[in-house]
């Protein structure tokens, strides 16, 4: 999505360089040449459907960051049990965890824990 977006700004940007460029290079009368018209109008109407996409790019981006800021919490929270979990094995080598076995502890706490399945899908 960031790469679709700063393509669009980067066409939006060369439409703008093509109107102006247009502009500069037009000789006499603006409003009497026809093809600079046409040339500014397809200008216009590429614009618009840029412009359009950007807008669309723009919610759907915070759309991910919002979803994003709801599970934050959760992922802090496991990144610091995790890395606890994982400060252990200094303490004794048998405290020694692999990170496969700490997603599936995850996993399973997520996905098999009554308390956690009594929550509604929507609630975050």
């Amino acid at each position: 999505m960031l790469k679709n977006q700063g393509e669009f700004k980067e066409k939006l940007r060369l439409a703008e360089d093509q109107l102006l460029d247009a502009l500069n290079k037009a000789i006499g009368e603006i409003l009497e040449n026809d093809e600079l018209i046409q040339k500014l109008e397809s200008i216009k109407g590429e614009a618009a459907i840029i412009a359009e996409q950007v807008a669309k790019t723009d919610e759907t981006l915070e759309e991910i960051q919002e979803v994003t800021n709801e599970y934050e919490q959760l992922a802090k929270m496991t990144t610091r049990i995790f890395f606890t979990l994982d400060s252990m094995g200094i303490i004794n080598y048998l405290y020694q965890y692999s990170l496969q076995h700490f997603m599936d502890v995850v996993f399973d706490v997520l996905n098999e824990n009554a308390d956690v399945k009594a929550i509604p899908k929507s609630d975050p």
